[in-house]
């Protein structure tokens, strides 16, 4: 037995480096070590390397930033890649030894169970590859896709875009696993899988609805990443829309997750579409107003926000009613702004114009009031 494990060459004129153990020189052994450990060593600046070349390739004037970007994505599939190659390469300069009684890699048993492991291993790691490098162009996308709002579309559907592919990509390479690896029928397999369709259907339901609801969002486009929008009493600001949910940042700067299918059932109010903010609310003045000091303050009022070139044309100034504790005016009118904050600067404006105009006509604005009359025993 020990005569099969170290066959060894004794003679005088041999280098130590030729002498065999297991079928393999020692040089042969120390190389595989040494490639495997510089490998191990090297494979971070080798993988940088490779995807600085293969940026080059894609792109001819390169980004600093991008590069980097690039580079971070690629450096830990590439690693993989690399090492399973070099790893491969060297154990295949080894000759098994006879003695261990191993089976081809043709016949099951161990060689065939590793070939198979590695041949998987092979597989995902190209898999991860091809997905980091979908991530990369989706990025590149977005970041360079500035033609303004009415692209803003473009940029919400890649994200789902690229989930949508990964997603292909992985049932793709699950698939090819299958038969390259397992050699197995696919066909039969994916035939198989139709029958099982319906069931897998009803049971995800939900899920498929909320999926077919994000399909109604980029299609019928009710909003974009970056609009403010109030849905089921809910305000924010959408962040991302996925497969199933809608994420959405509150005005309270929480985090929401809402089902697409929530999205297009309920009233949607998109703020961000708004050509107008509108400004509506009561004004009292005391009963012992008279009849001309009211018609004067209303027309001194509509006069301003006529003037005011921020308000619209369709101001409204009104003696609207008999309140409890005056005369009540409504005024209502529109500011052409979208910001929240322009809009409550322009309000605060008008309010002091109105209370200047109060000042100036000697009014006097109500508050609530209650009168109680005590009648004599």
């Amino acid at each position: 037995m020990l005569h099969h494990v170290l066959d060894m060459n004794f003679s005088p004129s041999a280098h130590w480096l030729d002498f065999e153990i297991g079928e393999n020189s020692i040089g042969e052994y120390l190389t595989f070590v040494l490639v495997l450990l510089g490998v191990l060593f090297l494979k971070r600046f080798i993988s940088v390397l490779v995807s600085r070349l293969i940026y080059k390739i894609i792109r001819k004037k390169p980004e600093y930033s991008a590069v980097r970007t690039f580079e971070s994505l690629l450096t830990k599939p590439l690693e993989w890649l690399i090492t399973l190659l070099v790893l491969y390469f060297s154990v295949a300069q080894l000759d098994i030894p006879t003695a261990w009684h191993l089976d081809s890699v043709e016949k099951p048993g161990l060689l065939r169970v590793l070939s198979k492991l590695f041949e998987l291993t092979l597989i995902g790691a190209f898999t991860f590859l091809i997905l980091r490098l979908l991530d990369f162009f989706a990025i590149e996308f977005i970041e360079r896709d500035d033609r303004g709002k009415e692209y803003m579309v473009d940029k919400q559907i890649m994200p789902f875009v690229k989930e949508l592919l990964k997603i292909f990509i992985v049932i793709v390479a699950f698939f090819f696993g299958l038969g390259f690896v397992f050699e197995l029928n696919v066909g039969n397999i994916i035939a198989g899988l139709g029958l099982g369709g319906l069931a897998f259907a009803l049971a995800a339901k939900e899920s498929l609805e909320n999926l077919f609801a994000s399909f109604t969002i980029f299609l019928d486009k009710p909003f974009v990443v970056g609009d403010q929008v109030t849905v089921n009493n809910i305000t924010g600001t959408i962040e991302k829309v996925g497969f199933r949910s809608t994420r959405i940042r509150t005005l309270e700067k929480s985090f929401l997750t809402l089902p697409n299918k929530l999205m297009i059932d309920n009233a949607l109010d998109n703020h961000t579409l708004r050509t107008h903010r509108r400004a509506d609310f009561i004004l009292t003045l005391e009963y012992g107003t008279s009849k001309e000091e009211l018609e004067t303050f209303l027309n001194r009022l509509h006069s301003m926000l006529e003037l005011n070139p921020r308000t619209s044309e369709e101001s409204l100034v009104r003696f609207f009613s008999f309140g409890e504790s005056g005369f009540n005016i409504r005024l209502l009118y529109f500011v052409d702004t979208n910001d929240f904050n322009e809009f409550q600067k322009i309000r605060e404006e008008i309010n002091f114009e109105i209370l200047n105009v109060v000042a100036e006509l000697g009014i006097r604005l109500a508050y609530p009031t209650q009168k109680i009359q005590v009648q004599p025993s």
